[in-house]
């Protein structure tokens, strides 16, 4: 029925979602902390790029932030 009606899958929806709220992050649209934002400076062709936060669990890696930053 997705396919058919051509609508994004749960997946995809919950993926745009976390990029949007990484958007209102960024620009200081949201009050939530920055801490795990380290910019990298040589990121080619974009203008804000941050490091993935190292994650030893795989709770962790699945988290907001090392997630997000990965899309």
């Amino acid at each position: 029925m997705l396919h058919q009606l051509q609508w994004p899958t749960l997946q995809e929806r919950r993926a745009q979602m976390k990029v949007v709220m990484m958007y209102l992050i960024v620009h200081n649209l949201v009050d939530v902390p920055t801490t795990y934002l380290i910019p990298i400076s040589s990121a080619r062709g974009h203008e804000t790029c941050y490091l993935v936060p190292f994650a030893r669990t795989e709770s962790y890696q699945k988290s907001f932030f090392p997630d997000t930053i990965r899309l």
